[in-house]
């Protein structure tokens, strides 16, 4: 048995219909009829019931600082370094010995070299960093790593906002 359009219009109204009044009956919509004075009256009670029944809300990103360690870690290296220390190496070691001692020797120090100019480039670009650690409101402990300390102080109020601290 097939449906009309009108048939299918019809069934679809009374469902929404019926959809509408369980949602102000529910309190899922605000009836629009609702008079100023039946607000009025349900207004104290249920602000009561919500006083009552709130908690103060916790920051979950909120604390205090504990801690503060600054350290120093390598640069990163573009590999400038090793190509230089290769150079130079293999330069000094060329100087030494004679025949396959002299290709060995500019080998060794290529290599050598190349080790050396890495770790070097690596010292020159090192960076400062910040280790520290909050106490959240929420009771739980947190420590992070961040290339500065933003101005704040053991004991400081701080909230974490995008990876950074803020004061509070």
């Amino acid at each position: 048995m097939a449906l009309s359009t009108l048939q299918i219009a019809a069934i679809a109204s009374a469902a929404i219909a019926v959809g509408g009044v369980t949602a102000v009956k529910t309190g899922v919509v605000p009836n629009p009829f609702q008079t100023t004075q039946q607000e009025q009256t349900k207004a104290p009670a249920a602000a009561k019931a919500k006083v009552a029944k709130a908690k103060p809300a916790i920051c979950h990103e909120c604390g205090t600082v504990e801690s503060i360690e600054s350290f120093t870690e390598k640069g990163q290296a573009s590999g400038g370094g090793a190509v230089a220390g290769g150079v130079v190496g293999a330069i000094v070691g060329h100087q030494i010995g004679k025949g396959r001692g002299k290709d060995l020797a500019t080998v060794a120090g290529a290599v050598g070299g190349a080790i050396a100019g890495n770790e070097i480039e690596k010292n020159v670009k090192k960076v400062t960093r910040y280790r520290i650690t909050l106490r959240m409101d929420d009771g739980t402990s947190q420590q992070l790593t961040l290339d500065a300390a933003n101005g704040v102080a053991v004991g400081d109020k701080v909230k974490i906002v995008d990876g950074t601290l803020v004061r509070n």
